[in-house]
């Protein structure tokens, strides 16, 4: 192999500090990369925030939907993990969905990955300022610029960016544990004290609440849009140690995980509010954490709370840092981005270049908020909604890989019908039903009226075919670098 060849011819040259021949590496157990990817979701951020829309849309039996949701995406997690044994290289999305249906798509997919994840780094970026300024302000009564916060918080990420990851899973690690514990003695506060009366403790998981919840398919939409993260296990396969190991143990129990802490919470915000809650979260949805905390654990935490949010936004956005550096990383790597981005720093083991160059595009979208005074309550929105959208897209493709895989090479050995055909393909009807959904109707997801936004999701589909346009270029015009799609192995 040619990329043998240079690695051995440049033996002599290894104390170079950087070489794009070298590869990330790590020593990552499941705890650590589960701990990682979870901060992607900023438990306390969505419990706080984002749980009560959910609660609009599926009322006292929204979490009946979380569980089913839960079911369906570990159904994907099988089918997901299963690809991540038999490609055995990193790059997720990229690189499976490459293995699967073809070089061009995967190509396509990998872009519009990277495109989706900065979108939700620039919202979570944004967030942190906002966040903070208004603490601030709660707190003093002084009033700061979102964007001081923001630039902060985007350069400490820019630096822990820039490290070794491990050093970045010990700081998630910490701010990880303390929103958990946020989140527990919230639900385990009001479930104590019982509540408020007209609700019995098991109504929440009776299916047939569904029957009496609208808009069940908008509150399953939210409540997809609350794991994600937990798909981006396999981009550090190169930075855990016994990945076919690690990798399927963190992505089954981050699901496993979100799912519960998830179900809790919207279990106790139902008990919290009784049968009003669905009419509740529709007119004050972002007070229904605080005054619930204040009301079943302590009101003179109140302050704490809010602070734990905003490094709960921290978390997020050093974590989709790690997975976006990455995706450039395994782009420049095969040379359909530029191949500097592929390099490796020699002493911290990052994929330091493309960090920085992260760090570069988010405040370029930045600044020209920061420069024209706006604040961008509005953008962060838009932002994770869009984001999120094409991480739906993505999560689609990649499980009609899976079955596209499975009819053109047949069974493995050692690889059941159940994993590599029938898990993927039920989730496949349940994530193209999503797509739908989310075209029909982007503005549950990107704000603004109905329809007013909807371009923003051509926009994503646009990139994909983009990405796949941009693969026959290279396979017509540049072979050596199509040979290399799909992380420098043949898809």
């Amino acid at each position: 192999m040619e990329v043998e060849m240079e690695m051995k011819l440049n033996m002599d040259d290894v104390q170079i500090e950087t070489s794009p021949q070298k590869k990330l590496s790590g020593s990552m157990g499941a705890v650590g990369l589960a701990l990682t990817v979870l901060a992607f979701s900023a438990p306390l951020t969505t419990v706080s925030g984002y749980i009560p829309f959910a609660l609009m849309f599926g009322g006292v039996g929204s979490p009946v939907i979380f569980i089913l949701t839960t079911l369906v995406l570990l159904l994907f997690s099988v089918g997901y993990v299963t690809l991540n044994n038999i490609v055995k290289r990193p790059g997720d999305f990229y690189a499976f969905i490459s293995y699967g249906i073809g070089k061009s798509t995967g190509l396509g997919s990998g872009i519009l990955a990277a495109v989706s994840y900065f979108l939700l780094l620039a919202g979570v970026t944004s967030f942190f300022g906002v966040s903070c300024s208004d603490l601030v302000h709660d707190m003093t009564g002084a009033s700061i610029p979102w964007y001081w916060p923001t630039l902060a918080c985007w350069l400490v990420v820019s630096m822990l960016g820039y490290l070794h990851v491990e050093l970045s899973a010990k700081v998630l690690t910490w701010v990880m544990i303390l929103e958990i514990v946020v989140c527990l003695a919230f639900s385990f506060g009001v479930l104590a004290k019982g509540g408020v009366p007209g609700v019995s403790a098991s109504a929440p998981f009776m299916p047939s609440q569904l029957a009496n919840s609208t808009n069940v398919p908008f509150c399953m939409l939210f409540t997809v849009s609350f794991f994600m993260g937990f798909e981006a296990t396999a981009l550090f396969r190169d930075e855990v140690k016994m990945p076919d190991r690690t990798i399927p143990r963190a992505t089954y129990g981050a699901v496993i995980f979100i799912g519960a802490i998830y179900t809790l919470c919207a279990y106790a915000m139902i008990m919290a509010y009784g049968p009003e809650v669905q009419s509740i979260a529709a007119k004050t949805p972002a007070a229904m954490f605080p005054d619930a905390f204040a009301k079943f654990v302590s009101p003179g935490l109140h302050l704490i709370v809010s602070v734990l949010v905003m490094t709960s936004a921290f978390a997020a956005s050093l974590s989709t840092q790690n997975v976006l550096s990455r995706y450039m990383h395994n782009l420049g790597t095969d040379g359909a981005l530029p191949r500097f981005l592929g390099k490796v720093h020699a002493k911290h083991e990052s994929p330091y270049l493309a960090s920085m160059t992260v760090s570069v595009m988010v405040l370029c979208v930045l600044m020209p908020f920061i420069l024209m005074g706006a604040k961008p309550d509005l953008l962060y929105g838009q932002l994770s909604g869009v984001g999120t959208s094409g991480i739906i897209i993505l999560m689609t493709i990649v499980n009609l890989s899976s079955l596209v895989w499975y009819v053109r090479r047949g069974r493995q050995q050692g690889v059941s019908f159940a994993k590599s055909f029938l898990a993927p393909a039920i989730s496949s009807v349940f994530f193209i039903a999503l797509v739908y959904l989310v075209a029909a109707h982007f503005d549950v997801l990107a704000g603004g009226d109905p329809g007013q936004y909807v371009w923003m999701f051509y926009c994503l589909i646009g990139v994909q075919v983009g990405g796949m346009a941009l693969a026959q270029y290279f396979k017509h015009r540049r072979p050596e670098v199509f040979e290399c799609l799909g992380r420098s192995q043949n898809g």
